[in-house]
């Protein structure tokens, strides 16, 4: 990493000017500054797409009681559901109800202890996320299953969903490994001497922040690919085809989307499994559409994610 100290760029290395460690040691908290931002960012991005996910399977266990005589893979729907608020519930204390959290909860993060505090906590959040996303692909899994043998519900599924699931449940996993690792953060501001042993610790630090951030960009991705599909999804298949009404844009916004659902959900006694030729034309469009959403924002994410990759980290 590089790091701006007024009007100099400097880089960890053992060529460090004497100039140059007078600096970074005058600067020493920059690094345990760097590192709580990068974790408090990523668990924002955490809770973000725990929000999202709620958002899903919500919907998904609203559709699913509205299908009669299937009660194994409804009730593991619901479990999951419950799961996810109260998660919600948790992260909503920790940062505030806001998406994004709030600034009065984040108070002063860049100062709090990094190994006591912040890594402490992020552990305790991904542990719970962890086993929360298992029982997300375990869930998904067997909702894939069902929907894809009828027709009609086959429309019902959210495209590539699944996989994008798997991706972030590993992408957790790298993270919670990262916060693992044991660092010399809350001890940077009594060093006197750049030795190096002390750089190679350093340095350690540093590729825990940037694997943070890393991880972070991942979970902002996939927020910002899956989030305007749901918001298709429900103002197109809940709004046009269910409740055959235009929704408005602010009602198929994260969480409040959720109510539209449960309108939807009013509004029809059963889904069938199948349903005659004739009548596919809509909801097939609905598919192929979603489909299309995802893969054009995937791919235009993919790129804007790749050139920062290269800014940020090579």
């Amino acid at each position: 990493m590089t790091y701006t100290i007024g009007d100099r760029r400097i880089t960890l290395d053992d060529d460090l000017s004497q100039e140059e460690r007078q600096l970074v040691l005058a600067h020493s908290k920059l690094f345990k500054y760097c590192l709580n931002n990068a974790a408090y960012k990523f668990l924002i991005n955490v809770k973000k797409i725990i929000h999202l996910y709620s958002d899903i399977i919500t919907i998904y266990s609203t559709l699913l009681r509205k299908i009669p005589n299937y009660d194994d893979v409804t009730m593991m729907t619901n479990k999951v559901k419950l799961n996810l608020i109260r998660l919600e519930d948790d992260l909503n204390r920790v940062f505030g109800d806001d998406i994004a959290g709030t600034m009065a909860k984040k108070g002063n993060w860049e100062e709090k202890h990094y190994s006591n505090n912040i890594r402490l906590l992020a552990l305790l959040i991904l542990d719970s996320c962890m086993e929360s996303f298992d029982a997300i692909i375990k869930n998904l899994n067997c909702i894939d299953i069902f929907f894809n043998n009828f027709n009609n519900l086959r429309k019902l599924l959210i495209p590539y969903l699944t996989s994008q699931t798997k991706s972030i449940a590993k992408s957790l996993g790298k993270a919670h490994y990262l916060f693992k690792l044991t660092t010399i953060t809350d001890e940077i501001v009594n060093i006197t001497e750049l030795t190096p042993p002390i750089i190679k610790q350093l340095r350690k630090v540093e590729k825990i922040t940037s694997g943070i951030e890393r991880e972070s960009l991942i979970l902002e991705t996939a927020f910002a690919a899956f989030d305007p599909s749901l918001q298709q999804y429900t103002s197109i298949l809940l709004g046009r085809a269910i409740l055959k009404r235009t929704i408005d844009e602010r009602e198929c916004q994260i969480i409040k989307r959720r109510e539209v659902c449960f309108r939807a959900a009013e509004h029809v006694g059963s889904i069938p499994l199948t349903e005659d030729q004739s009548s596919n034309f809509s909801m097939d469009y609905l598919t192929r559409y979603l489909s299309y959403v995802v893969l054009v924002l995937v791919a235009l994410i993919s790129v804007i994610v790749y050139r920062l990759v290269k800014v940020l980290f090579g």
